[in-house]
């Protein structure tokens, strides 16, 4: 039911797909099968629709592969135009996540093949992952748990907020912020916020104020960016940016490590323009273990795991299975993302 790249070798494995192929009417490729692996009953699910599972993990991906996809399951894997130009039977893509910044969806939909996400699975996780790194960083988190294993003491706190009546600043206004926001106001912060993409009605509903991006650098004890990786915020926050911001202030990132130019943050942190930062996400990841972010004492480092949980996580795999079949049985996906594709006559038909 099964067919695991890494322990079938290359000649038996296309024998076998070929095999399959006869036998099952689609073929599902998971070119991500080492970070998420679909479960039994998810496999289970796809052969009702007479539907095999190819799950790729940590091996070169062949191009034959892509050749013979009805559909394509990525979380990390960049799937670039020449991916996608050998696609030959392939009705969709989609990510096993939220984010749509390693795949070329203009190419995609060029080629009419449909792609989705995930839309909703990890609010409340990431908003609780980035609320838990303002209080990391409010309190020293990182500097002071060292205190203790190393015997010492000290009346040098420097300065430390109270969290109550200090401000939250949010870049971005999703379900995620919102859900944050809720968090953060629960524990008396006045909270503000930047998206241009959103009415201000939205923003009064959660009893956030809408301002601009400038204001919320210069007025917010934290900074939290919520908002996705594009061609225009990329490097969102630069050196320009950690400028404006408060010197007490920290930034937070449960986004994606490229809103932020690296360099300038630890530049920016070096010559205390801010407090600090709490991360999830990187430029590279994983970081490379001479990162200097990874080793100063005022910023809290975490493995890019804000969304997970176990309830997420099957939510997660449900959407995605979920999705690919009704894209197989000729229905529409619910997170369908480039909607331009039904417009084509072909796809009518």
């Amino acid at each position: 039911m099964m067919f695991l790249c890494s322990t079938v070798p290359a000649k038996m494995f296309f024998l076998r797909l070929n095999a399959r192929k006869k036998m099952n009417k689609f073929i599902v490729v998971n070119l991500d099968g080492n970070i998420h692996c679909l479960r039994k009953k998810d496999i289970e699910k796809l052969l009702k629709i007479n539907a095999s599972v190819i799950e790729i993990k940590n091996e070169k991906i062949s191009f034959n592969i892509f050749k013979k996809a009805d559909a394509i399951i990525f979380t990390k894997t960049k799937i670039t135009k020449e991916i996608i130009d050998n696609l030959e039977r392939c009705r969709i893509i989609v990510r096993c996540g939220t984010g749509l910044d390693n795949i070329d969806v203009e190419a995609a939909t060029e080629k009419k093949i449909m792609v989705s996400r995930v839309v909703e699975f990890c609010t409340e996780e990431v908003s609780n992952h980035a609320f838990m790194l303002i209080l990391a960083c409010s309190r020293k988190l990182k500097k002071f748990s060292k205190f203790v294993y190393k015997d010492l003491s000290t009346e040098d706190f420097g300065y430390i907020g109270g969290i109550k009546e200090e401000t939250l600043g949010l870049v971005g206004f999703g379900k995620i912020a919102r859900a944050l926001a809720g968090k953060a106001k629960s524990f008396g912060m006045e909270v503000i916020g930047y998206d241009p993409f959103i009415d201000i009605d939205v923003f009064n509903k959660f009893g956030v104020k809408k301002v601009s991006l400038n204001t919320v650098l210069k007025a917010s004890d934290y900074v939290s960016l919520h908002c996705p990786l594009t061609q225009q915020t990329y490097h969102l926050i630069g050196e320009k940016e950690l400028k404006t911001m408060k010197k007490t202030a920290y930034l937070i990132n449960t986004s994606r490590g490229s809103l932020i130019d690296e360099s300038a943050l630890i530049k920016a942190l070096k010559k205390n323009y801010i407090a600090g930062a709490g991360l999830d996400v990187f430029e590279k990841e994983p970081p490379s273990r001479k990162n200097p972010l990874l080793h100063m004492e005022n910023v809290i480092c975490t493995a890019h795991y804000a969304y997970y949980s176990n309830r997420s996580i099957d939510v997660l795999k449900d959407t995605v299975v979920n999705e690919i079949i009704r894209a197989l049985k000729g229905k529409i996906p619910l997170n369908l993302y480039n909607t331009e594709v039904l417009k084509d006559p072909s796809f009518q038909k």
